[in-house]
C-alpha cells in the first residue's frame, strides 16, 4: 500500500477526529474593542449591517462547554456529508457503518471532556491560562487516541472505494 492511500484513509479519521485541535486553540474570545469605536452601540461608524449579532457577540454569550459541544455537532455533520456525498454501495455501507460507529464513540469520549468545562459564559474569563491548557492537553490525548481507534474502520472503507470516491474523499473541500 502506498503512501498516497494511507494518507487518504487518515483524511476521513482526521477530518472526523482532529477538527476541534485546530478550533479548539483558544476557548478566550478576544477582549473587546475600545468604546466608541464601530462596534460599540454608541460608536460614530454604527451602520445598520453591523448590530453587534456577529461571531463576538455569540462568543461572548455562549459557555465554553457549549462551544465545545457545538464543535462535536460541526463535525459530526461533515462525517455525516461526506456518507451522503460518497453515494456508498451496499457493499461499502457496512464498512461505513463501522467508521460512524468508531467515530461517534470518539465524540462521546470528547463530550465528557466538554462536560468538565464551565457551563456558563461568564465562567469563560475566569478560567486561567493552566486550566486552557489542561483541557487542550486532555482534548489532544483523547483526540489521538479516538484517531487510532478509527484508522481500521477507515483504512477498510478507503480499501473499497472507487477511484472517484478516493478522490472524493482525499479532497473533500475540492474548488472549482
Amino acid at each position: 500500500m502506498n503512501k498516497s492511500t494511507l494518507a487518504g484513509a487518515a483524511m476521513i479519521a482526521v477530518a472526523a477526529v482532529a477538527t476541534p485541535a485546530i478550533m479548539a486553540w483558544s476557548q478566550t474570545p478576544p477582549p473587546p474593542p475600545p468604546a466608541g469605536g464601530p462596534h460599540d452601540p454608541g460608536g460614530p461608524d454604527r451602520d445598520g449591517m453591523r448590530q453587534g449579532w456577529g461571531w463576538r457577540r455569540w462568543a461572548h454569550d455562549v459557555s465554553p462547554q457549549q462551544a465545545c459541544v457545538d464543535r462535536i455537532a460541526r463535525r459530526a455533520g461533515f462525517v455525516a456529508t461526506m456518507g451522503f456525498k460518497l453515494n456508498l454501495t451496499a457493499e461499502q455501507k457496512p464498512l461505513w457503518d463501522k467508521v460512524l460507529a468508531a467515530t461517534q464513540t470518539a465524540e462521546e469520549n470528547q463530550r465528557q471532556l466538554c462536560s468538565q468545562l464551565p457551563a456558563s459564559a461568564e465562567a469563560r474569563g475566569k478560567e486561567t491560562v493552566i486550566d486552557r491548557m489542561n483541557h487542550r492537553q486532555q482534548l489532544l490525548q483523547v483526540e489521538l487516541q479516538s484517531m487510532q481507534q478509527t484508522q481500521p474502520a477507515v483504512q477498510a472503507l478507503y480499501d473499497k472505494l472507487t477511484p472517484d470516491q478516493k478522490t472524493m474523499l482525499d479532497r473533500p473541500f475540492r474548488r472549482g
